[in-house]
């Protein structure tokens, strides 16, 4: 394997220039200098020169400012790119940076706990977008590529710009689109010294009512900016801190799997569609930030110019998920099922609804006893959800104007993301008698359900589950995710003027870079299994004594609760009729119930994925390109643009453990101390070289009217956990609920998958108004796709026909509980793979902007944009979708349709409004339950927002905003729209509150 040593081409870097850039200044109002002959200037240009334009002030302010100075970017830019700009006093006009950036046409964003985070664009999902911060590559907090927009506070950000055609010069990644954020330099400004500060508060409705929520939120954000030694230095710090509330009413309904339900009921099918249970909850809890920003910008001479920049963010996001879950239904189809079947509801081959007895004729033996078995298993969860995250960047750059006509630019950077997700599990369960020495589990339990496709759905239970008197906590159990991805880069630059009729300047540079990606796993469960805990099965036995009656041998009694360390809990709002249920403290009822045990998850080979999972994934990346940047003319028109090659050489690595089988690995250690030698650690990978064409040429038509052409081969490299050395057998008992026991091999991730290429081509269209500010824009692009990286599962795989040598059996899996021999089948094979030519994705994009300054008196202030993208494309994938196997599916994020439009009112710089909406058509993507992703389609959605401020002066804002206005719900679906999938409500959230500027 070939390494280049980051290392020494730091230092030959450095020795070429002195540098360091890193991140963030912050949002701070700014005219916006447009150079009058602009569409003419090279991509870069020395102080001098820059100087030495003329320029045209546009002074715009309010919302509409902000749009103009979109507007002005897009215009003047050497590539196809969309734009949004901060207002002059409240930063970027939305609550966060990924409602701002759905304005721009084919962008439309995830929503997460009911706050948009991952950006898709074009059809294409986060993970083929790249993300940068003045200039440089961001890492997330979790293992995707795709950045958590909401980590970065919009009150800090100037500007952001979505990049739809690529050009050599910019980092390689972005398939779907480079989305570039910039903050200010103190050193731009007119004035002096500035101040802002804003005080924000929320509310949320939802959040209301809910425990695990406070009722009202806030924000706070301060910043400085200040010029000193004569207009050399320049000092900026800001800070952001946010506390919000949230809250998601949820109906999550697992997978459906096809079962045989023939001797489940009279004339019940051979073969129809099972959900194995669902959830009915409420996710309460706080998101808490804190970012901080630094920014030093020195410029002793016309001809050298340093900045310093540093970037951290700690964000919390408390989420508590309460509520009951309900899960074993598909067990109605096994032989010898006790379980009863009533007034069952099919619908489109699928088993949609029913009354389900748990023990219809009491024959049952209930937990904790022996013998005893959960078919359907009823449990109140108390789940702690939350994430600790916290991202750092930093960097220092260097500028320096050799020569009048010889700019040199040197960089260097680093980025850090940590993230704790802490999957902390609590459950109750509903005993016979909760003060019985041994409490018994009531097995005389009968509910009703119904789903209604994508309205909500019906259920009701024979029993009360707020009654303390049956009521115990039955389980704890934790499973965190602990991830860590990091970046350090060093780059070059050289921006050479010539003396030519058709290239004005040509850039060639360098950039090396390293990242790091490492997951971590553990486990702590009191008492002997989840699942064995979960079902009230809380005592071990061992043997019989000599009358044949089992010997207690272990007992991990459930905690009875009381009015005092529980409360009735009703989901409100759109899911309000539901069953209630109880919500309890808990670090209070862990400290009560086992205040000596030492509940720190750890890794053992009892539970090997504990082990296996913990991976570190390792990528380098050397690049090189140059990049000739056009100013001529062509039939008597002007002609810019820029034509390029970028070469990439990519060495990427993973290191973890691999079942090499019974003694044939290295002898490793868990964290109990317990020696394995089934496995050994090994570091696989590969390395490849890209050439990567790109040229974009604008053709001024007239002095307002413009086309554009593009066209770019693009790459976008595999999400880093997907890059993780795999490749590990299990044995599963029972697998599937039906007695028969497989061998499965995980081979879902690979250090061997390559990126994801594309040719991409872009024609845009574009006329910007005279009479009035504001644009038309019409494009249309092609990506021929190729390479697509995607996992298959072959059922049943013959390991020994495909020359795949099974490990020996594990001791504890030779035999069951009852000392039989188990029989094992070949099983599930998951392998993950490119493909070949995957096939077009290709759009339209129509983007209106407009102010009505022509209208006569107030009406003046009205303004409005409108931004619409289709998409449509042959690319199909194997189908994941439950009721879908062996079909294929679109790619994950693919909304056809996207639009999104803003009617807005600036009133004599005094009074702004707007109300703004965003669309997006049905898409694939995953959904939770369970603990696990599961491929579903999600419902189309309009997302309705509003916003108004008013200037008391020149210095005081006021500002009230609405988000979610309707209450959106986000839905999904399995398939067909009558396999209900998730139901969420997220409640509107109320901003207020006032800007501040000296």
């Amino acid at each position: 394997m070939k390494n280049f040593n980051l290392s020494a081409l730091s230092i030959a870097l450095m020795i070429g220039g002195g540098q360091l850039v890193a991140i963030p200044s912050f949002a701070l109002a700014e005219e916006v200098e447009v150079n009058a002959d602009a569409e003419k200037a090279p991509t870069q240009l020395s102080k001098k020169q820059r100087d030495q334009k003329a320029v045209e002030i546009i002074e715009v302010t309010g919302f509409k400012g902000s749009v103009i100075k979109s507007l002005n970017t897009k215009r003047f830019s050497d590539t196809i790119v969309d734009a949004i700009s901060a207002d002059d006093i409240g930063g970027l006009p939305d609550v966060s940076i990924a409602d701002s950036l759905t304005r721009l046409p084919g962008v439309t964003s995830v929503r997460i706990d009911g706050q948009s985070s991952e950006l898709n664009v074009r059809g294409l999902s986060g993970g083929f977008v790249l993300s940068t911060l003045n200039g440089r590559e961001q890492v997330s907090t979790g293992g995707g590529r795709s950045v958590q927009f909401d980590q970065y506070p919009s009150e800090l950000i100037k500007q952001a710009q979505v990049y739809k055609s690529q050009k050599a010069s910019l980092i390689e990644g972005g398939i779907a689109a480079t989305i570039a954020l910039e903050t200010a330099n103190a050193l731009d400004n007119d004035e002096d010294q500035t101040v802002r500060m804003s005080l924000m508060g929320n509310y949320n409705e939802a959040a209301a009512d809910n425990e695990d929520s406070d009722t009202f939120g806030r924000r706070l954000t301060l910043s400085y900016q200040g010029k000193f030694l004569e207009d050399t230095l320049g000092l900026s710090v800001g800070y952001a801190g946010m506390f919000q509330p949230t809250v998601s009413s949820r109906f999550v309904n697992y997978q459906f799997d096809e079962e045989d339900l023939s001797l489940a009921y009279d004339g019940g099918p051979e073969s129809i569609l099972v959900s194995s249970g669902f959830e009915i909850n409420e996710r309460g809890g706080e998101d808490n930030r804190d970012a901080f920003v630094l920014a030093l910008n020195y410029e002793p001479t016309d001809e050298l110019r340093f900045q310093f920049d540093a970037f951290h963010s700690k964000f919390d996001s408390e989420k508590w998920d309460r509520g009951l879950r309900i899960s074993g239904l598909n067990n109605i189809a096994v032989a010898g099922s006790k379980l009863l079947l009533d007034n069952p509801l099919v619908a489109d081959g699928a088993l949609v609804g029913g009354t389900i007895y748990r023990d219809p004729y009491g024959t049952a033996v209930a937990p904790p006893y022996k013998g005893s078995s959960r078919e359907v298993n009823i449990q109140t969860q108390a789940d702690d959800n939350t994430t600790l995250s916290k991202l750092s960047s930093f960097g220092f750059k260097t500028e320096w104007d050799i020569t009048d006509r010889l700019l040199m630019t040197v960089d260097l950077a680093h980025s850090k993301g940590e993230e704790n997700y802490k999957d902390q599990v609590m459950r109750m369960a509903y005993f016979e008698d909760s003060s019985a020495e041994t409490p018994v589990i009531d097995d005389n339990i009968i509910f009703s359900y119904q789903l209604n496709g994508l309205n909500n759905p019906d259920l009701s239970f024979n029993q009360d589950f707020t009654d303390t008197a049956h009521m115990m906590v039955t389980s704890a159990e934790s499973y965190p995710h602990i991830e860590s991805n990091s970046s350090s880069a060093i780059r070059i630059d050289f921006n050479q003027q010539l003396d030519n009729e058709y290239f004005e300047s040509v850039e060639f540079g360098a950039r090396g870079s390293k990242r790091e990606y490492e997951l971590g796993r553990g486990r702590f469960v009191y008492g002997t299994t989840d699942g064995n805990m979960r079902n009230g099965q809380y005592i071990t036995y061992a043997g019989v004594d000599d009358e044949g009656n089992p010997i207690e041998v272990q007992r991990f009694a459930p905690y009875a609760l009381n009015s005092d360390n529980s409360t009735v809990t009703t989901i409100g709002g759109e899911l309000s009729g539901m069953p209630s249920f109880l919500s309890v403290n808990n670090d209070a009822i862990l400290n009560a119930w086992i205040p000596g045990v030492d509940r720190t998850p750890i890794r053992t080979w009892e539970h090997n994925w504990t082990m296996t999972q913990n991976n570190i994934v390792e990528e380098e990346v050397l690049a090189a390109y140059v990049q000739l940047n056009i100013n001529t003319e062509v039939f008597g028109l002007p002609l810019t643009g820029n034509v390029g090659l970028r070469y990439v050489y990519s060495d990427q690595a993973s290191t973890g453990l691999v079942n090499v089988g019974a003694g044939l690995g290295d002898a490793i250690v868990d964290d109990a101390g317990i020696t394995n030698n089934d496995f050994r650690r090994e570091k696989v990978g590969e390395s490849y070289s890209d050439f990567l064409p790109s040229f974009n040429l604008n053709i001024q038509l007239t002095d307002n009217d413009q086309l554009r052409f593009a066209y770019a081969k693009v790459m976008s490299r595999p999400e880093m956990p997907s890059m993780a050395n795999s490749g590990n057998f299990s044995f599963n008992v029972n697998r599937d609920g039906d007695g028969r026991n497989y061998i499965d091999l995980d081979s879902s991730t690979s250090p061997f998958l390559r990126p994801f290429y594309a040719d991409q081509f872009d024609i845009s269209y574009e006329h910007y108004f005279v009479e009035t500010d504001g644009a038309f824009v019409f494009a249309i692009w092609n990506k021929d796709i190729e390479n697509m990286v995607s996992t298959t599962i072959d059922r049943n795989f013959d390991y020994a026909a495909n020359g795949i040598a099974l490990p020996s059996i594990p001791a504890d899996k030779l035999t069951d509980e009852n000392d039989e021999l188990l029989i094992w089948e070949n099983g599930d094979y998951s392998h993950a793979e490119n493909n070949g030519d995957a096939g077009y994705m290709r759009g339209i994009e129509i983007g209106y902007t407009q102010t009505f300054t022509f209208l006569p008196g107030a009406l003046s202030g009205l303004g409005a944009n409108f931004n619409f993208s289709y998409t449509e494309s042959e690319i199909e994938v194997p189908s994941t979708v439950p009721g879908e196997e062996g079909g294929l599916a679109p790619i994950d994020g693919l909304s056809p349709r996207v639009y999104s439009a803003t009617l807005f009112y600036d009133w004599e710089e005094t009074f702004t409004a707007r109300i703004s909406g965003r669309y997006r058509s049905a898409y694939l993507s995953r959904q939770i339950a369970i603990g696990d992703s599961q491929s579903a389609y999600f419902q189309d959605e309009t997302i309705i927002s509003a916003q108004m401020s008013y200037n008391f002066s020149e210095n005081l804002q006021a500002v009230v905003s609405v988000d979610n206005l309707t209450d959106e719900p986000n839905i999904s679906y399995f398939g067909d729209t009558t396999r209900t999938g998730t139901i969420q409500y997220f409640g509107r959230t109320i901003y207020f509150g006032i800007n501040y500027s000296l």
